[in-house]
């Protein structure tokens, strides 16, 4: 699997540095039986093993025990990014999530970590692991507090980890600003915060931004407005609670086939006239002038199609 992983993010660094999560599914580490189904996930890019919210405080232990023992056993039979979500740092698991990510450090592609809300927490975070592995790091935003000092904390990220993106908790930050009751289903309520995201990831080279979890996950005709307006905006992924969310999700976020032939024709016209001409701009198609931005969004859309 590391290997495997290896050649991906390879791959993903000539076209952006960071591999596509587009649908991010996350697990219950305390259910074996839904690890035990990972293998059968294989239309989604991303799974995220989970100790935090998904699990009973009851429960913590055996989450533990489940993924040491899946990701030892069993991860040579996954071929896709396997992440896991810790404890917040500022809760009573955290110590015994860290001794666990020391043990599994070869393992795991990814790591995520909840409710940051300061660039202490990161700072605290590195320190506890150590500088032996540069973990890929993927982080949420789930605070008002998190998300005004959200530039100072990717800021602080980057410099201690290899920062991969940002999810936006929408549940938890509903709840800290005061959002009365449930936000709707359009999520008018949070577009400030969602397109705040977008933008300040946008800073940041590789940091990607993943929306907001659809909850009502048997209602797929709003889950795909929400997915596609989300794409729409600028977000690259979106949190996912259910196998039959992924490919509403995974098409949600992919380019379309014309999209992507434009890409690749850009990119061998770009690389032709850097070596024939030796300079930066030129006109693409008789029509589109061509600079760093520009194919700097051709390579992001390959990217989305690995």
């Amino acid at each position: 699997m590391a290997a495997a992983a290896a050649v991906i993010r390879q791959i993903g660094a000539y076209y952006g540095r960071s591999l596509p999560r587009r649908a991010v599914l996350t697990i219950p580490s305390s259910d074996w039986k839904k690890i035990a189904k990972l293998p059968t996930f294989t239309n989604t890019d991303c799974v995220v093993l989970d100790l935090e919210d998904g699990v009973a405080e009851s429960a913590k232990q055996i989450a533990r025990e489940n993924i040491f023992r899946y990701l030892n056993e069993s991860v040579s039979k996954i071929n896709r990014e396997i992440c896991v979500r810790i404890n917040a740092v500022t809760s009573s698991h955290i110590n015994d999530d860290v001794k666990l990510l020391k043990d599994l450090s070869t393992s795991i592609d990814c790591l995520f970590v909840p409710k940051v809300d300061s660039v202490d927490d990161m700072k605290w975070l590195a320190d506890r692991l150590g500088s032996n592995h540069r973990y890929n790091l993927v982080l949420y935003c789930e605070s008002a507090r998190s998300l005004l000092d959200l530039r100072s904390i990717l800021t602080t990220a980057s410099n201690l980890f290899s920062l991969q993106g940002v999810v936006f908790g929408s549940d938890d930050f509903s709840a800290d600003v005061g959002i009365n009751g449930r936000y709707s289903l359009e999520a008018s309520e949070l577009t400030y915060a969602r397109q705040k995201i977008i933008t300040t990831c946008r800073l940041f080279e590789n940091a990607q931004p993943i929306d907001m979890v659809y909850i009502s996950f048997k209602d797929l005709d709003g889950l795909k407005k929400q997915a596609e307006q989300g794409a729409a905006w600028g977000f690259t992924g979106k949190q996912v609670i259910h196998p039959q969310q992924v490919p509403i999700v995974q098409t949600a976020f992919s380019p379309s086939e014309a999209s992507v032939i434009w890409a690749k024709e850009l990119i061998q016209a770009y690389e032709k006239h850097e070596k024939e001409e030796g300079k930066g701009a030129f006109t693409f198609r008789g029509q589109t002038m061509v600079d760093k931005p520009l194919l700097r969004r051709a390579r992001y859309i390959l990217n989305m199609t690995r």
